[in-house]
Formats: C-alpha cells, structure tokens, sequence
C-alpha cells in the first residue's frame, strides 16, 4: 500500500504538521451564508544547544574545554475539538498537532605542548516524553462540504558532536564524544466523523513519528601515550504505546470515506574516530553504538458508508528504521586536529 511505501517520509512529515499549525492562529468563523469551521491547534516544544571549546596550552592541559548538554522536554497537554456543520456552504476543518524538537551542536578542540588529561570531552543528554492527545470530533451538516482532520505526533532529536586533541606529551581521558537520546510517547490521535446531508466525504490522516540522529567525529594526535581517548559512544532508545483511532460515518450526501495512518520509528548513528601516537595506545579511537525501538502502538479505522453516492478507502502503515555506520582508525605516528558541532530545534505553542 501506499502508506507503508511512504511510512518513513510520513513520520517525518508529522514532526513539520506541529510546527506548521504554529505558524497560524487557531481561527473558527461562521456567518450566516457561508459555515466554514476551521480549526488549527499546536502545541509545540522547542531547545537548541550550541557549544564550543577551544584550548591551547604551551604547558600541560587540565580539565579543560569539556561541553556539557542535557536537554529536557516534558508535555502533558493535549489538543481536543468539536465541530458542528450548518445549512450553509462550507465544511469542518481540523489540523492537530504535538510536536517535540531537540537539537544540540558541540565542537572542542585542544592544542597541549605537554599532557592533555580530561580535556576536550563532549557529553549531549536529550529526553523527551509526551503524554498529550489529539481530539477531534466533526459532524457535517445539511450544506455543502465535509469534514477534515489532519492529525499529528512527531519527536526529534539531533546530535552533532567533533573533538580534535593534539599533545606534545601523554593524552589521556580526552576528546571522547558521548550522546544519550531517549524518546517516549503514549500520546494518541482520536478522530470520529458523521457525514451530513449535504455533499462531501470524510477525510482523515493521522500520524505518529519519532526520529533521532546523531554524528560524532573524534581525532588524536599525541606524541607520547595516548590512553581511553577519542572514543565515541551513541545510545538512542524510542518507545511508542501511542495509536490512531479513527470512526468514519457517511452521511446521505454525495461524498466518500478516506482515512490514512501511519506510525514511524528512526534512528541514524554515523561515528568516526582516527588516532595516532607515538610509544603506544591504549583504550582509544572505539565506536560504541546502541540503538533500540519499541512499538506497541495501532492503527485502527472503522468506516461506514453512507446512502449517498460514495467509496470508502482506508490505508495504515507501520514502520522501523535504524541505521550505524562507524569508522575507525589507529595508526603509530604524529599529527592531531579536532572540531565538534551539536544543534537542536524545537518550537513551542499552544494555540486552540
């Protein structure tokens, strides 16, 4: 089906539909010639995180040019919403949406004519949980037109982290990159439809998305030993319990049922490390990857049509998607640079 060829692109799509609804006020209008509902409602969370550590010592360096990120998203709100048509031309229009954003940008690097020693380390902590619904109930009346719901959950996270260490002397605890992301969602999307008597069908797309990324990039340079340096490890960790509940009913007017549902998980992991030291190495230059998805979550639709002139169409998808790429390298003579970068985004408001 279409919807499971498009599940990925689908989740990434959810996490853009909160921050959209941001954009524009909630609006309802109503005259008497025209009834048009029209309803747009987001609530959306949003942190970003820049770091930058620079060091350079002609002696020995120190606990120095370390970046710390944690990053903490909680939301317990929901979206909820009633529409009734009228006799007018016009129908019900409802866009929903909950969204979480992270992102964190680290970069260290440390120049040492003597030992480096627990300098140039980057540590990102992103979490996020969200417990809101979206609610949304439309009922078509006797003019023109039909009921629509667009409904969304959407989670990202995004970690860039580099380091770069250059000593003369021994390197030790230095320019390590760590990132932890957790998602975890028991939100739902809810949507029940009755078509009117006038023309128009019930359209319906829900959606529920999580996606983490993380890059880390990690090099040594040092002339003596180098020891536990320049090592990257990544945990990302995303469990969804949320589902899409949908109860389409046709009404007597022309018009038709269209339901679409789609649940998605993923993760990308890129980690590269290079070392090179003089006498010896130990501990260093590793890439540790973990990654792990839970989906308990559903996709259910009821669809009944109406004495009109209709067709129903219902399509639902679920996906899971994680990707590791690591590199790594060790070799037994000079030189050293190192860059790192984190960013997140995220956006926050409430409009009903």
């Amino acid at each position: 089906m279409s919807s499971i060829i498009n599940v990925n692109a689908l989740s990434l799509v959810i996490v853009s539909i909160s921050f959209i609804l941001l954009l524009g006020p909630t609006s309802m209008t109503m005259n008497v010639l025209a009834t048009t509902n029209t309803a747009n409602q987001g609530i959306g969370q949003s942190q970003s995180a820049i770091q930058l550590g620079v060091c350079v010592s002609g002696n020995g360096t120190l606990f120095s040019c370390n970046n710390a990120n944690t990053q903490n998203q909680a939301n317990s709100g929901s979206n909820a919403l009633a529409q009734q048509g009228g006799s007018g031309s016009g129908g019900n229009s409802a866009n929903q949406g909950i969204g979480q954003s992270q992102s964190s940008n680290q970069g260290s690097g440390v120049a040492s004519g003597g030992n480096t020693t627990d300098s140039g380390n980057n540590s990102n902590n992103q979490s996020q949980t969200n417990t809101g619904n979206n609610a949304a109930a439309q009922s078509g009346g006797s003019g023109s037109g039909g009921n629509s719901a667009n409904q969304g959950i959407g989670q990202s996270q995004t970690s860039n982290q580099g380091s770069g260490v250059a000593s003369g002397g021994n390197t030790t605890d230095s320019g390590n990159n760590s990132n932890t992301q957790s998602q975890t969602n028991t939100g739902n999307n809810a949507a029940a439809q009755q078509g009117g008597s006038g023309s128009g069908g019930n359209s319906a797309n829900q959606g529920i998305g999580q996606s983490q990324t993380s890059n880390q990039n990690a090099q040594c340079v040092s002339g003596k030993d180098l020891i536990v340096s320049c090592d990257n490890e990544n945990f990302q960790k995303q469990v969804n319990s949320g589902s899409n509940a949908l109860a389409q009913q046709g009404g007597s007017g022309s018009g038709a049922n269209s339901a679409n549902q789609g649940i998605g998980q993923s993760q990308a992991s890129n980690q590269g490390s290079s070392v090179v030291s003089g006498p010896s190495t130990v501990d260093s230059g590793n890439n540790a990857n973990s990654q792990s998805q839970d989906n308990s979550g559903n996709n259910a639709a009821a669809q009944e049509g109406g004495s009109g002139d209709s067709g129903d169409s219902g399509d639902s998808g679920d996906s899971g998607d994680s990707g590791d790429s690591g590199d790594s390298g060790d070799s037994g003579d000079s030189g050293d640079s190192g860059d790192s970068g984190d960013s997140g985004d995220d956006g926050g408001s409430s409009s009903d």
